[in-house]
């Protein structure tokens, strides 16, 4: 038992920052699924709005790439339900992660894209099946893993990442585009709420367990 112990307190002394009791609460994106009509307008402008970062084409004729946004609609019956992140304030992905690509800034769990190595744990820990990982796009264009072919016709395979909502961070009004963009009004933000006043920004790290 002292080893379990020691071990819970190396990982507690490793959340520096990142003490829950006083970490910024978490907002996200809150869906009423009897209303949803399944018209997927919240998946084409968030492919939209990410699509514009990795310099993909967003409107008609431009759009080079398949389709792959950060929020997924999906239907149980006659229901239809928008599936999304809940940028947990403690994120079972992010403890899952074994190269720490994912983090916490001010509340919105973030997956660094460049760090991340298309392992899935993060997918297989998310309870909310939020998270996907795909190919990496830029430009246009597929990036491939050097080194890295088909067996059978020696192409390159394609380097994948995790994505999932991010509540359109780079975008400058701070709402998802998927809340603007519902005509029913499904979506809203859900603003989390702090027990004291925000820090100036910073960056969580989570470690494995």
């Amino acid at each position: 038992m002292s080893g379990v112990r020691n071990t819970l307190n190396r990982s507690t002394s490793r959340m520096g920052s990142a003490n829950r009791t006083s970490a910024v609460a978490s907002s996200f994106v809150v869906a009423d699924g009897g209303q949803c009509i399944g018209c997927k307008a919240c998946e084409l402008a968030c492919f939209a709005v990410h699509g514009q970062a990795s310099g993909i084409g967003a409107s008609i004729g431009t759009v080079s790439v398949p389709v792959v946004p950060k929020v997924y609609v999906v239907r149980a019956g006659d229901t239809y339900v928008p599936v999304q992140c809940r940028h947990c304030e403690n994120a079972p992905c992010a403890h899952a992660c074994p190269v720490q690509a994912i983090r916490q800034e001010d509340g919105v769990v973030m997956i660094d894209e460049e760090r991340c190595i298309g392992c899935t744990s993060c997918v297989l820990a998310c309870p909310f099946g939020a998270i996907e990982v795909s190919p990496v796009y830029r430009a246009g264009h597929v990036i491939t893993q050097p080194g890295l072919t088909h067996r059978a016709n020696r192409t390159a395979l394609p380097r994948t990442a995790a994505s999932k909502c991010d509540l359109c961070a780079e975008t400058e009004n701070g709402q998802p585009a998927c809340v603007e963009a519902c005509p029913n009004h499904v979506l809203r933000l859900a603003n989390g709420i702090s027990d004291s006043p925000p820090e100036p920004r910073r960056e969580v790290f989570f470690p494995r367990l």
